[in-house]
């Protein structure tokens, strides 16, 4: 009998049903101008779901789809596709669900039962690396995607590398081009088991070193500077058990504190020192950076369980005002004592989350960064500025932005002198904007808005290709 299409729980206490398309634009509508320095292509990894799923599913199991606006000569080429890996290949040949709930095997239909790499659906970042393009998802290996046609190549070669997980958040040295990762469950199973690993320039797998974290707990976002590498573990749980008896993958413990394993970046993982900090769960990173015996990472977090699609211990769901996150530096004093060297410094007004930087200053300190501001009812594109604490925002009305991207204007130009892009979900019209905005003033009217005649699925993490083209 035909299933039908639930509403997946979403971020925010929303509910998303899948939209189920792939389509092309071979030219976009363009209001204003496109600067003529934007050459290349910015692409989008986001779920959508194409055959139906469980009740009671979460977005995050969404199949994966890439997205991509091609930009050349003021000119703007749209195209979307699903990452077509095993899975989505076993339903398309089946006709129908295959698979059960977020990462667990036990509720997959008998036909697929114990597939390898069945959570491999490549929906949460597209990612560059020195011209090769990615799909990533947290618990599995990138998939390669055609820069030029969004066609799925095969999972790429990465060596030696024992880890079955790659993070979603890799962090590109803009010095030596590496590629810094880690990986928890990294046996595939949820234990306490890690991998940190490093890929050079191009892609070589160079260092992998195994860990333990305290618990098995959630780690979607991690810091890296030019001298410290900092893990963050939070306090939502996955356990085997729970998972056989149709339980969640992850549940959230209001009573564990959240851990943050920091290490030099030229020692080991047997140096990693672990600091604990309660009522505080974090998705992601803005940037990282070391000044001297002090590490900081600047993050949004949150009071209570983000997550707000999985229950805690006692079976109850976050209230919204538990998942409000504010952009706060977290600062690690590693000359002091742990009990004194945990320091949290709010950013005044930067609620929101979606945290991008220009990349050129990762790892290093930095003024600037963009975020989506979600402050209800003022919604927009924010941009703060950690050396005079000014904060700036786009204001949207009747629409919320995704996350925006920052492309520079020129290799050699300032910090922040460039552009902003964001897709922009207008919901009335039920379609997305793509915005051009001013990367030194996001206030300031678009510079132009490349307009679609339908609503984009909601994506997760994007980067910017120079020079990228569309075949």
């Amino acid at each position: 009998m035909p299933e039908i299409f639930h509403a997946a729980a979403s971020f925010g206490q929303q509910e998303k049903k899948p939209l189920r398309f792939e389509a092309d634009i071979f030219d976009c509508e363009i209001e204003g101008e496109i600067p003529l320095s934007l050459q290349g292509a910015y692409f989008r990894a986001g779920p959508d779901r194409q055959y139906p799923s469980l009740e009671h599913d979460i977005v995050l199991n969404g199949d994966g789809q890439v997205s991509a606006f091609w930009f050349e000569d003021g000119r703007v080429r749209f195209r979307s596709r699903y990452v077509m890996t095993e899975r989505l290949k076993r339903e398309r040949e089946a006709h129908r669900r295959l698979y059960g709930h977020y990462r667990n095997k036990y509720s997959d239909d008998p036909a697929v039962s114990n597939m390898p790499a069945r959570d491999n659906t490549g929906n949460t970042y597209a990612f560059a690396h020195h011209g090769d393009l990615y799909a990533l998802r947290e618990d599995s290996r990138p998939h390669r995607i055609d820069p030029a046609t969004l066609e799925t190549l095969p999972v790429g070669d990465f060596g030696r590398l024992e880890s079955t997980a790659v993070t979603a958040h890799p962090k590109i040295d803009p010095v030596t081009g590496e590629w810094w990762s880690y990986g928890v469950f990294a046996r595939g199973e949820p234990t306490t088991d890690a991998s940190l690993h490093v890929f050079d320039k191009a892609g070589r797998l160079v260092r992998e070193e195994w860990f333990q974290t305290p618990f098995p707990g959630l780690s979607h976002d991690w810091g890296v500077t030019r001298e410290h590498i900092v893990f963050p573990i939070m306090p939502l749980t996955a356990d085997d058990a729970r998972l056989r008896a149709g339980g969640p993958y992850y549940q959230y413990d209001p009573d564990l504190p959240s851990a943050w394993g920091i290490m030099p970046r030229g020692g080991t993982t047997r140096d990693i020192r672990w600091f604990r900090i309660p009522n505080l769960v974090m998705g992601h990173v803005m940037n990282a950076y070391s000044e001297g015996d002090v590490v900081h990472v600047d993050t949004p977090f949150s009071p209570g369980n983000v997550f707000c699609f999985f229950p805690d211990k006692h079976g109850e769901y976050p209230t919204p005002a538990e998942g409000i996150t504010q952009i706060s530096r977290i600062s690690f004093d590693l000359s002091k004592p742990d009990a004194d060297a945990v320091t949290i410094t709010p950013f005044n007004g930067a609620l929101g989350d979606m945290p991008r930087i220009d990349d050129r200053y990762a790892m290093s300190k930095y003024r600037i960064g963009y975020f989506a501001l979600r402050d209800f009812p003022n919604m927009g594109i924010g941009q703060l500025d950690w050396e005079s604490g000014e904060m700036v925002f786009h204001a949207l009305e009747g629409a919320a932005a995704q996350e925006p991207v920052f492309v520079p204007r020129s290799p050699d130009a300032a910090e922040g002198d460039g552009y902003v892009l964001t897709a922009v979900d207008r919901f009335a019209e039920k379609r997305t904007d793509l915005l051009i905005l001013d990367g030194n003033d996001v206030s300031r009217p678009p510079i132009a808005a490349v307009k679609l005649p339908f609503a984009l699925p909601m994506a997760f993490h994007g980067c910017w290709m120079d020079g990228a083209r569309a075949a």
